[in-house]
């Protein structure tokens, strides 16, 4: 399972997530796109990721067609948490809120979610909280690279996280 970090800065929100995938303990790919970045909202599963994407993009769109509007955090995170327990796999999801801030949610495969900024998910979650918990850069253009510099390290501890990391900002409005 790889390792999914999203958190909250003064400018924005940062997701981000490895590329690896290991199966029944073998490396199958080094090359998994997780994040799902769907312009105003998006996120990262850390499963199942192709599957998730898909099944977001479809529900996003459809509210978009509905309500004539691009989902807010709240609509947005019940969608990813409908995905996540069809697919069985637990994901971080940033989108605004109606003031224009971008927010952060962890949703899991139990349908549960953690609203609380940072999230980390997968098997390297307690390292990169460790990391997290001592703070995070307040500019979304540093909160990126620390991002990127966070997934990496983990990816040199923890055997189940690859050493590339994408990342996605969502900035405030």
């Amino acid at each position: 399972m790889p390792t999914v970090v999203a958190f909250e800065t003064d400018g924005g929100a940062v997701v981000a997530a490895d590329r690896l995938v290991v199966a029944d303990g073998t490396v199958s790919s080094k090359h998994a796109e997780r994040i799902a970045d769907f312009g105003e909202c998006g996120g990262a599963a850390v499963s199942d990721s192709d599957q998730f994407r898909r099944e977001l993009d479809g529900k996003r769109r459809a509210y978009e067609t509905d309500h004539g509007e691009i989902p807010a955090i709240e609509p947005f995170t019940r969608m990813a948490t409908e995905v996540a327990s069809d697919v069985g796999t637990d994901a971080a999801v940033a989108a605004r809120d109606e003031s224009g801030e971008a927010l952060v949610r962890a949703v899991y495969a139990d349908g549960s979610v953690i609203e609380d900024s940072p999230v980390a998910l997968g098997t390297g979650a307690e390292l990169a909280f460790g990391r997290l918990e001592n703070g995070v850069p307040a500019d979304l253009d540093e909160a990126a690279a620390f991002a990127r510099d966070l997934i990496e390290g983990v990816g040199g501890r923890d055997t189940r996280t690859g050493d590339e990391a994408d990342v996605w900002t969502l900035p405030d409005e």
